[in-house]
């Protein structure tokens, strides 16, 4: 009598935490911050946003103010200009380049080919040579486009990964003497192990460039490259002699480390006028300096000299991916991607002269990881404000106002943020997916599901240009969608050439079928003798199942996972872990 109440008592308890325990759970909301303490290291892409320091206790993202030196932020000597000439000719050199045309490229690797023989220089002022060492990947894991290349780090007996020869025509052909000149590139590396040459230019007389890995970081050191104003002709070839004695060697170092396992945008700048050499990462300045005698700005420019028989080598020694290998003639001002977009200013027009962009600007976040196909995103909030300055003519920025954090986010003078939302459970593939808008503390589309999500946010000033919204923290409020419980109670009954397999139903009243995992070898379930097919095999709502044309004396390890999701692949159908793993060895036995 006292078996049986402690087996009813016992089955009350488990009814009582299935009820109550599962809802609770699945009711539970979690949270991801973007901004504030946090950072902004999520927003992959900025058009006229800029990220500062002046308005809040942490950074806030606001709109490109039209004068460069306004905002709190600094010029090169760490000061703010005043006199509005000055500023009239920071403006033009702001945007005269902005966004770079294609008539600019001089070189474009995409690696879209699909295999790496086929690799070549869209721009055809290149020839390109790819070893056995270097892969093509498609579109799936290329950061751009239909594909990017592998890199195996395997590069001794190969030789050099990826090889390109400048033509007669190439900004970098031997003997020519550059002005402005940008390299840009998109990176996926593997672990960042020091001494990893992500691209190298050597020629004559020990002239290198060098884009190699130190300590996390990415370091740029150009030697032999800069000569001073007066040597801008080299010696004959047959002379062997290129006076390279009185040239610069120079290196910038990004501040922030590189994350393994993570695209990551990387762009070198050179700007003949002002003798500056900049390099950015994510399209934020890293660091910079001066091709100069002394180092400073202000002094006689050195600019380069192409030396003889000069190569770009691509990825030696390194292990990882690169996609949109670009070279341009002039200085690009556009971080990111979106130099490939259709230009809308030309070298020789100019936006107007007003405090912010009157047609605002954008970020777009990278793709966001929920943890869990399905999840479901409830609503998203936000907080920030409206800045602007003082006074007419003043350079203090002001915070006028702030948002309260629900309802649109938007001010009376029409200074505004619309913020729009989208989800997918892949992350490579969003560019189908239609972007929704949102409203802060509102409730989101029910259809906005997925694993991944990724948030867009559009800024437009005041109608007089004169003011801007800020934004200082952005919430993602979701439902993680967690995988069902496994089933319990696994047995297994060897037959001849075939085992019966029996379980207890999941707890999960969200589970809709059940996949079985079988193999040879203890935790390893890649089987494929079952007549029903490969592991894993669904089947589905069933508790059961009979697997046939096993091979008698091989012993057997199953494992059975419920599942809650819909698709033709078992990846889509959202499994949970594993059950207990049971094991049997068919054997035909005497009747």
């Amino acid at each position: 009598m006292k078996k049986s109440n402690s087996a009813l008592y016992a089955a009350l308890l488990y009814s009582f935490w299935l009820f109550f325990v599962s809802l609770n759970l699945e009711a539970a909301e979690n949270t991801i911050v973007l901004g504030s303490a946090k950072g902004w290291g999520t927003v992959e892409q900025r058009t006229q946003v800029d990220e500062i320091n002046a308005v809040r206790p942490n950074s806030v993202l606001t709109l490109s103010s039209a004068m460069p030196n306004e905002a709190g932020r600094a010029n090169g000597a760490g000061q703010t200009s005043s006199g509005s000439t000055e500023d009239f000719f920071a403006l033009y050199a702001a945007f005269r380049n902005f966004p770079v045309q294609e008539s600019v490229l001089d070189l474009a690797l995409s690696f879209d080919e699909g295999v790496p023989e086929r690799f070549a220089d869209n721009r055809k002022n290149y020839r390109v040579v790819v070893s056995r060492a270097v892969q093509a990947v498609n579109e799936r894991w290329a950061r751009y486009g239909r594909g990017a290349a592998l890199f195996t780090g395997e590069n001794k007996a190969a030789g050099a990964p990826v090889t390109v020869w400048p033509g007669p025509s190439a900004l970098f052909a031997p003997g020519r003497s550059i002005r402005d000149f940008s390299i840009e590139f998109w990176l996926f590396p593997n672990a960042m192990e020091n001494g990893e040459q992500v691209v190298a230019w050597t020629a004559a007389e020990n002239q290198r460039i060098f884009c190699e890995t130190v300590r996390n970081r990415m370091r740029w050191t150009f030697q032999n490259f800069f000569a001073p104003p007066d040597r801008l002709r080299l010696s004959g070839r047959a002379e062997g002699r290129v006076g390279t004695s009185d040239r610069l060697t120079l290196s910038v170092e990004s501040r922030v480390a590189i994350i393994p396992r993570s695209w990551s945008h990387h762009l070198i700048r050179y700007n003949a006028d002002t003798g500056l050499l900049e390099y950015l990462v994510n399209g934020r300045i890293e660091n910079m300096c001066y091709t100069t005698a002394n180092g400073r700005e202000g002094g006689d420019v050195y600019t380069p000299l192409i030396n003889w028989d000069g190569v770009f080598i691509l990825g030696n020694r390194f292990s990882g991916m690169m996609d949109e290998f670009r070279i341009y003639n002039k200085v690009i001002n556009t971080p990111g991607h979106s130099v490939l977009e259709k230009a809308s200013y030309t070298a020789l027009e100019l936006p107007e002269l007003s405090k912010f962009p009157r047609g605002g600007g954008r970020f777009e976040t990278r793709t966001i990881d929920l943890g869990e196909m399905g999840s479901t995103v409830k609503r998203i909030e936000a907080s920030g404000g409206r800045l602007g300055f003082a006074s007419a003519g003043s350079k203090a920025m002001t915070v006028k106002n702030t948002y309260a954090g629900k309802g649109n986010f938007r001010f009376p003078d029409n200074s505004s943020v619309q913020f729009f939302i989208r989800a997918g459970e892949e992350p490579y593939r969003f560019g189908n997916i239609p972007w929704i808008p949102v409203v802060p503390g509102q409730s989101v589309p029910g259809t906005v599901r997925g694993r991944y999500v990724q948030i867009a946010a559009d800024f437009y000033p005041s109608g007089d240009c004169s003011a801007s919204p800020y934004l200082e923290e952005l919430r993602i409020v979701y439902n993680r969608n967690d995988p069902p419980y496994p089933p319990s109670l696994v047995t297994v009954r060897p037959l001849d050439g075939a085992v019966e397999l029996s379980w207890r139903p999941s707890p999960d009243e969200h589970a809709r079928g059940y996949l079985v995992y079988y193999g040879t070898s203890r935790g390893v379930y890649y089987g494929e003798d079952a007549s029903f097919g490969a592991s894993p095999i669904n089947v589905g709502n069933r508790t059961s199942i009979r697997l046939e044309g096993l091979k008698n004396g091989t012993l057997y390890f199953f494992v059975i996972a419920a599942y809650d999701g819909t698709g033709p692949r078992p990846e889509d159908l959202h499994p949970g872990k594993f059950s207990k793993e049971v094991s049997a060895r068919p054997l035909r036995t005497g009747q």
